[in-house]
């Protein structure tokens, strides 16, 4: 399953960037040998490049996200975005990676088997977006790059795994969950088809296949059945 994701994730990628432009400094390009990351870029200057990136992401997604145009409309020079983000591809997952972890908060209202069922629901509903596809475009495009997996874990997947496992835990706790469970494996059963169904071909999940994701991983998970 595993050489199977990331030959999907390979081919996703090469597709996505056989259609840039080669004049410009495109989402996989790499800033000059030898150029070091400068000082702290101000606040103004990196919401300015920020909200450019994401605007273009928005517009254009992956196939058409330039340095050059971010810096453009940013009023940026590409010399000063280069020393804060590695390459366009940094950028892009920096620019979207709030957008991905506030668009799918984790919650707690004291029920896990809820919450958890709530949240694989809401995740796929957030993939079956717009801006979800880009953000399938960001994942597609990480196996190429240098340390992509690195600055995905980074932008998107460490600050709600993490949440998400603390939300699995208080379950176990409240005798919800199962105790034995390890709560990373929990996550990956639980919301990893909902992304690999963006590289499958098949698209994303509706509401419908969704809840019976949710539902088939919760009667491997739950003690309990909710409210």
């Amino acid at each position: 399953m595993t050489m199977a994701i990331n030959s999907i994730y390979a081919n996703a990628s090469f597709t996505i960037m056989s259609g840039m432009p080669k004049t410009e400094a495109s989402l996989d390009a790499e800033p000059p040998v030898g150029r070091k990351r400068g000082r702290p870029v101000s606040t103004q200057a990196r919401r300015a490049v920020l909200d450019a990136a994401v605007g273009l992401l928005d517009e254009r997604g992956v196939a058409g996200f330039t340095v050059d145009e971010v810096a453009r409309r940013s009023g940026v020079s590409k010399a000063t975005i280069y020393k804060h983000w590695t390459n366009g591809f940094d950028l892009a997952a920096s620019a979207y990676g709030d957008i991905a972890t506030t668009a799918v908060p984790v919650k707690d209202s004291g029920d896990a088997v809820r919450d958890l069922t709530d949240q694989v629901r809401r995740l796929a509903r957030f993939y079956a977006s717009a801006r979800g596809r880009v953000v399938a475009q960001i994942l597609g495009a990480a196996p190429s790059q240098d340390q992509g997996t690195t600055t995905l874990r980074d932008a998107f997947f460490s600050q709600r795994r993490a949440a998400t496992a603390a939300l699995i835990r208080q379950g176990q706790s409240r005798g919800q969950l199962r105790p034995d469970l390890d709560p990373e494996l929990t996550i990956d059963l639980l919301f990893g088809p909902v992304v690999f169904r963006m590289f499958n071909g098949l698209g994303p999940l509706n509401d419908t296949e969704a809840r019976a994701v949710a539902d088939m991983g919760m009667r491997a998970i739950a003690l309990s059945t909710g409210t």
